[in-house]
């Protein structure tokens, strides 16, 4: 790798608009940019494109909102009709991004917007769209890989690396848990470029398709393929076949598929690209073949990160959080009532139960609360403020300096889940006697890194 100074993008979205974030926290936010000049080639961002405006394995679409067969990148018509947008007209119009339909209507679709933006645009670069009700909001660039689509259309046998570059950059930005995630890329893609950080050691795999269309992608030069298509590959440092809100079949909702089977490496289904100084992985993938075509010319893209990362949860959505021991269930607060003293229990998961729903956010003390979604006045503590083993935990009134109602959240990156210990007395989030049936307590206990104390979360509204 040549030592020469290039520009490392910092994609960040700052409180605001309702926009979602690439980098830091997000929720309400405004787009803005940071770059700087770095000696280090490739680029630094966070996931979060969530579960509920990420993609789902139906049609290839998230179920919910976001790149979705409602408001998002519709797994029937790819990025048209009942989406609101469309590849055969530039962003900035009305005819490709509408302000009345789809996307632009609700907030996980101009989350979905935010990244579609971000990785379309330059750093430079942004456009301005309203809502149904007028309301303005102003989208950023970040890298530049398919800028045509600003201003005109990305249909047609032209634009086939520029669909997939845009699509791979959307696929590394999708995670299940609705968690936000640091990541580094690699790629080919020269607003990218190839080069790894010490700060994330571990590659975690390459990602590649075309989620913008659907249908035969003769159209787009992609012969042999049927899109909507989200691939990915496993990375020289994910040996479990499992990242938390990522990779791997046991990821529920996962997005992707890998079309070389299960927990196949990339290494030796495609040509790799330079491998930096230390490192003995190649630092990505400059060609991956699937039905005889060629993802190439910077399509391709990889994401290293660090598996000891501290998770961030988005101020907007509201997580479900399902104990590893019990199968099907999820925690749960008995009847939905919000009176203090309610038990907090496991119960068969549903979707649609609101009992089942919570906001995790800062509060004063720096940590997380676990706040109801039905009255986010009313959080889960132990009862009586106890610590000891075997403490009952119950619905409380909030109080955000009390370090009985203030957790940490440990991501255990290996098999993707999540476990929350409490700030006062030390002990962990645990499902009581390891039980698995409808009513079954939750309780303190000593953090034994057990499936009682395991989680793993989904995000919703």
């Amino acid at each position: 790798m040549e030592n020469i100074a290039k520009k490392t993008v910092r994609i960040g979205l700052t409180v605001g608009l309702s926009l979602g974030a690439i980098v830091g926290l997000v929720g309400c936010s405004e787009a803005t940019d940071e770059s700087e000049t770095s000696h280090a080639f490739g680029v630094e961002g966070v996931n979060g494109l969530s579960g509920v405006n990420g993609l789902y394995d139906t049609n290839g679409m998230s179920g919910v909102n976001g790149l979705s067969g409602v408001n998002g990148l519709s797994g029937v018509n790819g990025l048209s009709g009942v989406n609101g947008i469309t590849t055969t007209n530039g962003l900035s119009g009305v005819n490709g991004l509408s302000e009345t339909a789809g996307l632009m209507t609700t907030d996980p679709g101009r989350k979905t917007v935010a990244y579609l933006v971000k990785c379309a645009l330059a750093a430079n670069d942004s456009i301005v769209k309203k809502d149904q009700y007028g309301t303005p909001y102003t989208f950023a660039g970040g890298l530049g890989l398919c800028p045509a689509w600003k201003n005109g259309s990305i249909h047609g046998s032209a634009f086939d690396v520029c669909q997939s570059t845009l699509s791979a950059c959307l696929l590394a930005h999708i995670n299940t848990s609705g968690v936000h995630v640091p990541l580094w890329l690699d790629s080919e893609a020269p607003t990218i470029g190839w080069g790894t950080n010490p700060a994330y050691p571990a590659q975690e795999g390459t990602f590649f398709g075309n989620i913008l269309e659907t249908g035969d992608l003769k159209a787009v030069n992609m012969t042999g393929l049927t899109g909507p298509v989200a691939y990915f590959c496993e990375g020289a440092g994910i040996n479990a076949g499992a990242v938390a809100g990522r990779l791997g079949a046991g990821q529920s909702g996962s997005p992707y598929k890998n079309p070389y089977g299960t927990n196949a490496k990339c290494s030796g289904h495609g040509t790799a690209g330079p491998t930096s100084n230390g490192n003995s992985a190649p630092d990505g993938y400059k060609a991956l073949t699937v039905n005889g075509y060629v993802f190439q010319n910077g399509s391709p893209v990889t994401v290293w990160r660090n598996p000891s990362y501290t998770p961030v949860f988005d101020q907007v959505y509201r997580y479900a959080l399902a104990p590893v021991n019990a199968t099907g269930m999820q925690i749960d607060v008995s009847n939905g009532a919000t009176t203090p003293g309610t038990k907090v229990q496991i119960w068969q998961g549903d979707p649609k139960n609101d009992n089942q729903r919570f906001t995790i956010v800062k509060n004063a003390t720096g940590n997380w609360k676990i706040a109801m979604k039905k009255d986010t006045t009313k959080c889960i503590g132990p009862a009586g403020n106890g610590t000891g083993s075997g403490t009952a935990m119950e619905i409380q009134g909030c109080n955000d300096s009390s370090p009985n109602q203030s957790w940490t959240v440990n991501a255990n990156a290996n098999d993707g889940t999540f476990t929350l210990k409490n700030i006062a007395s030390g002990r962990c989030l645990d499902v009581s006697g390891g039980g698995t049936g409808n009513g079954t307590p939750m309780q303190l206990w000593d953090c034994l890194n057990n499936n009682n104390q395991k989680y793993k979360m989904a995000s919703g509204y």
